[in-house]
């Protein structure tokens, strides 16, 4: 097991999507639209300032949990939330995130600015970013209409 200590690390991820920026603010904020691209049908979540989220998924042998919290919300413009994640019980990365939205010409720039302390051991900044990327174009493709089979 590696002893290192806890350090901390940053990401910004940016899309564009075609869609007016009040689609995608409900696809962040709706229950039913988030766990669709998501692909959690089983995603709790109470979207408001204090609210909660919780979403847990299993990958091979692994039991994965992700608990959220938000702290503010601009509607259609910011998310402010904190959020953790744990393998098999234990917590390896805990994050604060900021979610912007800005109309450009009818499409929508989504900015998601991650930082985060990482517990090892733990995939860290590799694995946030990366699944992050995913669930991002995961939207994306919901934005545009393709459903997921997994969220049913």
């Amino acid at each position: 097991m590696e002893s290192r200590s806890q350090y901390h690390d940053s990401f910004t991820l940016e899309r564009v999507y075609p869609n007016r920026k009040a689609e995608v603010w409900a696809a962040w904020s709706i229950r039913e639209k988030k766990a669709e691209w998501l692909g959690n049908s089983a995603l709790e979540m109470d979207f408001r300032p204090g609210g909660f989220e919780r979403g847990a998924y299993r990958h091979a042998t692994d039991d994965h949990v992700n608990e959220t919290r938000y702290f503010e919300i601009v509607e259609g413009e910011r998310i402010v939330l904190a959020y953790s994640m744990a393998v098999n019980g234990r917590i390896h990365t805990v994050s604060l995130a900021t979610i912007t939205f800005t109309d450009e010409n009818g499409q929508t720039r989504l900015r998601y600015t991650e930082q985060m302390c990482i517990i090892p051991p733990s995939d860290g900044l590799r694995g946030r970013e990366h699944g992050w990327s995913a669930l991002l174009d995961a939207l994306g493709s919901c934005l545009a209409g393709k459903i997921r089979n997994d969220a049913k």
